[in-house]
């Protein structure tokens, strides 16, 4: 339980971090002015090492961060509507939980595709939302540039990802993991 609580938490500071680190990073130019994107790669190593309940608590978190950071309101009209960064996540988070003893066996493919595809689908949703709102459906290279170059970034960055946060699991105490080397 203090596991998952402390869990969370990083998640929670996490997330507000990411957003401030990719909104800091300048776009790839050779990539059409693609962005790469931390929190759907960050929500997707949650949602798989988390359990459930505590998974759904980080999905609306993150949503909701997201909802806020990408309001986009133009004529007054929003275009992305509240809430809807919060049921992709909920959606991603249980596909990803399932995922879990993949990632407890140390097979990092599910969680490099699921961040990848996550990130994609979190932008491409995100595009046609506002293309819905607009009236019109507009795509060329620039646009399949800016929603496949960033989840093709994820892929390649969750296993440089996931080796950190290992390597920083490994400071935080947990009464459990002494338990069990605990000589009987």
């Amino acid at each position: 339980m203090t596991k998952t609580l402390i869990d969370l938490s990083a998640l929670f500071l996490g997330v507000v971090l990411a957003i401030i680190v990719q909104d800091a990073l300048p776009p790839m130019t050779d990539f059409h002015g693609a962005r790469i994107l931390l929190v759907p790669l960050l929500f997707c190593y949650a949602a798989i090492v988390l359990p459930f309940p505590a998974m759904l608590v980080a999905a609306l978190y993150t949503g909701f961060l997201c909802d806020l950071v990408y309001l986009h309101v133009v004529a007054g009209k929003v275009e992305i509507p509240a809430g809807a960064s919060m049921v992709f996540f909920v959606i991603l988070g249980c596909l990803a939980s399932g995922f879990e003893p993949a990632m407890k066996s140390r097979n990092l493919w599910p969680f490099a595709l699921l961040s990848g595809a996550g990130t994609s689908f979190f932008l491409l949703l995100q595009f046609l939302a506002i293309t819905w709102h607009r009236g019109g459906l507009f795509w060329d290279d620039t646009v399949t540039w800016r929603i496949f170059a960033p989840g093709l970034m994820a892929a390649l960055l969750a296993p440089l990802f996931h080796w950190t946060l290992s390597q920083m699991d490994r400071l935080i105490p947990d009464g459990s993991r002494k338990l069990r080397a605990a000589p009987r």
